[in-house]
């Protein structure tokens, strides 16, 4: 069972690049995890990609079909993942920067997330893609548009 909460949020979809923010939150309110380390199954890390507040590098993948990144804290930065308390989240984040592989890469359907996630060597258990939440076909289109100036109207 994974002792932390791991959240990846998709944040920016550029033209050549994403930006993603993945934070690491501590809810165990009686222990502190000294130098972390979080190791992620991904498919976009098969391209360059930048981290900001972690340091990072790049396994090789024998054997899996997608890449896997290792991230820990920066010395005298985040290497100690606090307990949360009443003032403290106890939490650390970066964000990263993917460049984009149109060949094998898309967001939809859920492939934008982590296919899996290591806490400490622990399994942080990840929904199957296919469960996660989507619009329906052609959603916004099926959709009739509510007019502020006609409900004006119809009160004078």
């Amino acid at each position: 069972m994974c002792p932390v909460r791991v959240h990846w949020h998709i944040k920016n979809n550029y033209q050549d690049y994403w930006r993603v923010k993945l934070t690491v939150s501590n809810y165990h309110y009686a222990k502190n995890f000294s130098n972390w380390n979080v190791l992620v199954q991904h498919p976009g890390f098969g391209q360059t990609a930048t981290t900001y507040s972690f340091n990072s590098t790049l396994l090789p993948s024998l054997g899996f079909a997608d890449e896997v990144a290792l991230f820990w804290g920066l010395e005298h930065y985040n290497t100690e993942l606090i307990n949360a308390g009443e003032r403290d989240l106890g939490s650390v984040t970066t964000e990263i920067l993917l460049k984009k592989d149109f060949n094998s890469f898309t967001l939809s359907n859920g492939w934008a997330f982590p296919r899996r996630v290591y806490f400490n060597g622990e399994n942080c258990q990840m929904p199957l893609p296919d469960t996660y939440p989507m619009l329906p076909n052609g959603g916004i289109s099926q959709m009739t548009p509510t007019h502020g100036m006609f409900s004006l109207f119809y009160r004078l």
